[in-house]
């Protein structure tokens, strides 16, 4: 039933009715303002998250300084700021993006190849309250950006970022939806390694090296607990400012398989679809191959909250995973 502001769905368990309270966007007033090298979101004039798509220091695109309710930048600064985060993977881990290490050969992870922005598919912007952009990526199978380098792999991302409160926790989501296809007409492989997915470099204060949590759906807590298991989602949570806030890193449907997580205490979080043998499963399946011709769609989100109970957060992922099948 929907009334003024509030929408109560009712679920229906075997165990009785569970209800969910989710009201209108608590920051209605997002807006989106490009500059000569990123986009930046704002929500009641201050940033909130900025779409850095052209330094060549870093060399991919990536989504720094995101915030989450009551401002707390849940991710580390990219450069990192010298003699207050741990500056490991300075260029390497630049907030959250998608990253590759072997795209049939290739390694933008690391530099050996290069990445080259082509531009957004129309225009970012607000729709409905909800901050959009959708982008295009090269990656190519050679170690500079000239016009005629080949490219291994296209991606077209799908980026939003809106404001709930749910069960009177204000929450901020972030939804990242990636197609990605072969550059050429040759088969594209995605390797067997570590360093593949959704990355999210965590400010200093969420990492467990630097008094944070990382907790996973199975219950595992840290790198120990989580590194190179299969989870639906792992939240890393610390206290910035006195107050504790927290980011989950979301695995949706549609995904080609679960993601087994590279947590390190560190700071980062990595949910990667494409590593099994890599992280040292027995009779692992084969590398994920994509035809020419055929794309593959990665889906994930990232939840920004403050200080939620473990119990209530779980409920807060249930919410977020399935409103993102509809």
């Amino acid at each position: 039933m929907a009334m003024t502001g509030v929408l109560i769905r009712g679920i229906i368990a075997a165990a009785g009715c569970v209800c969910t309270a989710i009201s209108a966007a608590f920051a209605a007033d997002f807006a989106v303002r490009r500059e000569a090298d990123r986009v930046v979101v704002t929500a009641g004039g201050e940033p909130v998250a900025a779409f850095v798509f052209a330094d060549p220091a870093v060399g991919r695109p990536a989504i720094r300084d995101l915030a989450a309710p009551g401002g707390a930048i849940v991710t580390r600064p990219c450069p990192p700021r010298q003699g207050v985060d741990t500056d490991d993977h300075a260029t390497m881990h630049p907030g959250a993006w998608l990253g590759f290490s072997d795209l049939s050969g290739a390694d933008p992870w690391r530099h050996k190849t290069a990445v080259r922005f082509a531009g957004f598919d129309g225009e970012p912007a607000v729709v409905d309250g909800v901050a959009r952009f959708t982008a295009k990526i090269e990656y190519l199978a050679a170690a500079t950006a000239t016009p005629d380098a080949p490219v291994a792999c296209r991606e077209r991302s799908s980026v939003s970022i809106r404001d709930r409160v749910i069960d009177s926790f204000p929450v901020r989501i972030l939804l990242w939806e990636a197609e990605l296809t072969p550059g050429g007409s040759q088969p594209l492989v995605f390797g067997d390694t570590e360093e593949m997915g959704l990355g999210l470099r965590v400010a200093t204060p969420l990492s467990p090296a630097r008094g944070g949590r990382y907790l996973a759906s199975h219950g595992g807590l840290n790198e120990k607990g989580i590194f190179g298991r299969g989870a639906e989602w792992v939240d890393a949570s610390g206290t910035i400012h006195g107050r504790r806030v927290g980011a989950a890193v979301i695995n949706l449907a549609g995904n080609p398989r679960l993601p087994f997580f590279h947590a390190r205490d560190y700071g980062l979080v990595l949910a990667n679809a494409f590593g099994r043998k890599a992280y040292g499963m027995k009779n692992p399946p084969p590398p994920v191959m994509l035809e020419s011709g055929k794309s593959l769609r990665l889906r994930y989100a990232i939840l920004l909250h403050g200080d939620v109970p473990d119990a209530r957060l779980k409920g807060l992922i249930e919410h977020v995973r399935m409103e993102a099948t509809r």
